[in-house]
């Protein structure tokens, strides 16, 4: 599996690091963060007479859905543009990405990517060499309409 322990960008070490895999195989870790996965089921619930409840039928279980929230930090104590030029670079890619993280490596399939849905870039007060992060991920089963 994924390494529960990696380096940032300042060289200190962070738990449950998430790094983004470009197509050419090209990594990009994303900072200081947390995160958070859900899925749900879509189910079909019938109720029935003269039967207390209803009958559930799974339908379907819907894609994973993967919030992460960062901070990028910049060493030379001025504002972290290129770390911030880097993910939106990222962000414009419109492509599935493969991902790299202990907790997603116990969730996701083996062939399972993800796509970037949503980048946000919260301010932050009093600081001038930091940008807060939020990043909403969203998983990538690839699928053949031909069996």
């Amino acid at each position: 599996g994924s390494p529960f322990y990696g380096l940032n960008n300042n060289g200190n070490e962070v738990f449950l690091p998430i790094w983004l895999i470009k197509a050419d195989g090209s990594k990009f870790m994303l900072q200081n963060t947390v995160s958070s996965i859900a899925s749900k089921k879509t189910i079909v619930e019938t109720p029935l007479v003269s039967r207390q409840g209803t009958v559930k039928e799974e339908i379907s279980i819907d894609d994973w859905e993967i919030n992460v929230k960062g901070i990028m930090v910049s060493p030379d104590w001025d504002y972290p543009d290129q770390q911030v030029s880097d993910l939106k670079e990222l962000y414009n890619l419109n492509e599935s990405l493969a991902i790299e993280n202990a907790r997603t490596s116990l969730l996701l399939k083996e062939n399972e990517n993800v796509v970037i849905r949503s980048l946000k870039l919260p301010e932050v007060k009093g600081r001038k060499n930091v940008q807060a992060f939020e990043i909403d991920l969203i998983s990538d089963l690839p699928f053949s309409l031909i069996y």
